[in-house]
């Protein structure tokens, strides 16, 4: 077992440039939050968060290009040099960037990306959970970002690619022991810091990351009202379903994602859904693989020499699955209406887009609606919505309505007017 956080030294020196990688599903939302709304007491204490937002999500898909789902291309480089600017001129001793999409850096751009802030100067952080616990619900954020598998299917062909060493989206992310091993090389085990989350003491990482920075304890906190809520199996089954249709009817990915991953599946999180809803679990035969798998990463990280706070033993679960989910698993009226409500309310988003026969024309309003204002990383990742409150999330979604309605309605008065 490894040391606690309590007997281990865990400051960085002043001048490092903490880099947190994710990956995702750890707890990224959580901390990015509490990062974000603690800014003026990090300040305070000579700690800069780097970015406007919860995080910079256009800025780090540019270093490592990654391609935006919205148009199917890297945002443009300038995002990060602009970053890399206001971290330059900094004047707090200790610097954080935090950003989940750091973890999908192939080895060249890790040592880009490392160059850029000077390798003498990083120090990275990587947030870890147990894979059994990533597995369902990374698949849950793939179904709202346009997969139309079923658990099983998806959970076959993802362990498939494992077994043949295919590097997929899924296992570049969450090997993580040669997610570890890519910055390490690159930084040195020295330079390298392997946070386990205890999901039994959810201010555990809040603390860890205090201690990394010299802030007071206490200075983090997760804010409450929160929207990023994990689906229910039969919203993510609605919303699967919602994705095969759409394709059928040939919607091209970037439409689908605006109404669906950047629209209703953000509406269907502020609903409370019944007691009786099945959740989202593993099921009971892909339990032995996943326990398998963990470790070998378990073992693996081990051997790369890098500082480990937590316990890494408590990311090898048991065989033991769940063959059905506990509540129904039927996609109920209320379900089905959120989602229909959400579409409909994200469809301003979305006007002259996709079928001609189901679409009516895009204003230039909506576009700078998305691009800008408190939900600008909306575009990115949804989870950007998890910071703002649920009145003006509605909001944001009521206008999304009223341009809609104006742009239709523009286009029938302008020729009615020239008649």
């Amino acid at each position: 077992m490894t040391a606690p956080a309590a007997t281990t030294d865990l400051l960085v020196p002043e001048g490092t440039r903490l880099v947190h990688i994710g990956p995702f599903k750890t707890g990224t939302t959580s901390l990015q939050a509490a990062f974000h709304v603690g800014r003026a007491r990090m300040h305070a204490q000579g700690v800069h968060y780097t970015g406007p937002n919860a995080q910079p999500i256009r800025p780090v898909m540019a270093a490592t290009g990654r391609a935006h789902v919205m148009d199917g291309k890297p945002p443009p480089i300038k995002a990060w040099r602009k970053l890399l600017r206001e971290i330059d001129e900094a004047r707090e001793p200790r610097v954080v960037v935090s950003s989940e999409f750091f973890a999908d850096a192939a080895p060249d751009a890790v040592r880009r990306i490392v160059r850029d802030l000077d390798p003498a100067r990083v120090h990275i952080v990587v947030t870890l959970r147990p894979l059994a616990r990533i597995v369902p619900s990374q698949w849950q954020q793939f179904v709202q970002g346009g997969t139309g598998s079923d658990l099983d299917s998806w959970l076959r062909t993802t362990f498939a690619a494992q077994a043949d060493g295919s590097e997929s989206m899924f296992w570049a992310r969450h090997r993580h022991d040669r997610l570890i091993a890519r910055w390490a090389d690159v930084v040195g085990p020295g330079n390298l810091t392997v946070v386990v989350v205890d999901d039994q003491d959810h201010a555990m990482v809040l603390r860890v990351f205090e201690r990394l920075l010299g802030l007071a304890r206490g200075t983090l906190e997760t804010p409450r009202e929160r929207s990023n809520r994990s689906l229910s199996r039969p919203e993510v089954d609605a919303i699967r379903a919602f994705n095969n249709l759409a394709r059928e009817e040939g919607m091209g990915r970037p439409l689908m994602a605006k109404v669906m991953r950047y629209g209703a599946s953000t509406y269907m999180k502020l609903r409370d859904p019944s007691p009786s809803e099945a959740k989202v679990e593993l099921p009971s035969w892909a339990a032995q693989q996943v326990a398998d798998v963990a470790r070998q990463i378990v073992a693996g990280i081990r051997g790369l020499g890098v500082r480990v706070v937590g316990d890494l033993d408590s990311l090898v679960p048991g065989a033991a699955g769940s063959s059905r989910s506990g509540g129904s698993p039927w996609i109920t009226p209320e379900v089905a209406a959120a989602m229909t409500v959400g579409v409909l309310l994200a469809s301003g988003a979305a006007i002259g887009q996709g079928n001609p026969r189901r679409s009516t024309g895009m204003t230039a309003a909506t576009s700078d609606e998305l691009a800008g204002g408190p939900i600008a990383d909306a575009l990115s990742d949804p989870r950007a919505l998890s910071l703002e409150s649920t009145n003006k999330i509605r909001s944001v979604f009521v206008r999304r309505v009223r341009t809609a309605v104006r742009a239709s309605w523009g286009s029938v008065r302008k020729p009615l007017l020239r008649r």
